[in-house]
């Protein structure tokens, strides 16, 4: 069940789609959302002179305070007037961004982000996005650039599983969503010789999945692909899915920006709605 929804708003362009998506969510779900508008102060530098810095700061403080504020006139401006709605100005030194935005929605049973990687995105979408998958234990809802109709529940959904313990917590934040859908989707690509369900690949969750009442139906698919993204996006779309669930950064997240993997394949590109925890 979600009654809690949060957002951190750092950009007016890139958090629009993410905005609506958890207004709409509120609104459909009788939730009540945190908004965090977040203005960013300058960090001092120790070998800058004093007099410098003193300007440098408080000229960065005020700058960062207009910021935030002027975010809060906007998301109130796209916000339906109906909903249960905090909107916040917060104003934080720029390293602090991730641990401010991880203890904001740490108390909150969905966060929601718009799309953090892949063109038209600045160094700040990855780091509240990463914060809230990192350092929170909430699922994130990362919301796609293309409109989505939020104001019914996913009808199928592809739900990725891997028996990892990321997979699981995702599939367990997404529980609302699953329970809400006709049909779920389970996807293992490939599983290896060695899992311990190898004589029935995803037998164990399709059976928690019913005694929630989960409608679940296992598809194993072959690595066609080098990438397990596409492999997921193809399935997906082929399937008419609404969405997809999966856990997020299985490999470190050094080895995936450097080697690349699925969990930054898929936020680069955002097809559908993701749904990820960590």
């Amino acid at each position: 069940m979600i009654k809690t929804l949060s957002l951190v708003v750092t950009d007016e362009t890139r958090d629009l789609p993410a905005l609506r998506a958890a207004a709409a969510l509120a609104e459909r779900e009788d939730a009540h959302l945190d908004v965090a508008c977040l203005g960013l102060e300058p960090l001092a530098l120790d070998t800058m002179p004093m007099a410098a810095t003193q300007i440098i700061v408080e000229t960065g403080r005020a700058e960062a305070e207009a910021q935030a504020e002027s975010l809060v006139a906007w998301a109130k401006a796209h916000l339906p007037v109906d909903i249960r709605v905090d909107v916040a100005p917060r104003t934080v030194i720029g390293l602090d961004i991730s641990a401010h935005a991880a203890r904001f929605a740490r108390f909150s049973d969905l966060t929601v982000v718009a799309r953090p990687y892949g063109r038209g995105r600045d160094p700040l979408a990855p780091a509240v996005a990463e914060a809230l998958l990192f350092g929170t234990g909430v699922p994130v809802l990362v919301v796609p650039d293309s409109p989505v109709d939020w104001s019914q529940p996913f009808r199928r959904i592809a739900l990725a599983w891997n028996g990892t313990d990321e997979a699981m917590r995702a599939a367990r934040g997404a529980l609302p969503f699953l329970q809400a859908a006709e049909r779920v989707d389970v996807v293992i690509v490939d599983p290896p010789l060695h899992a311990a369900d190898r004589s029935d690949p995803g037998g164990d969750l399709s059976i928690w999945l019913a005694r929630h009442g989960v409608k679940a139906e296992v598809a194993v698919l072959a690595k066609t692909q080098p990438r397990i993204a596409d492999i997921l996006i193809r399935f997906a779309t082929d399937k008419g899915c609404d969405a997809l669930v999966m856990g997020a950064y299985g490999h470190s997240r050094l080895r995936e920006a450097m080697l690349g993997g699925a969990t930054r394949d898929l936020l680069s590109q955002v097809p559908l709605p993701l749904v990820m925890a960590h």
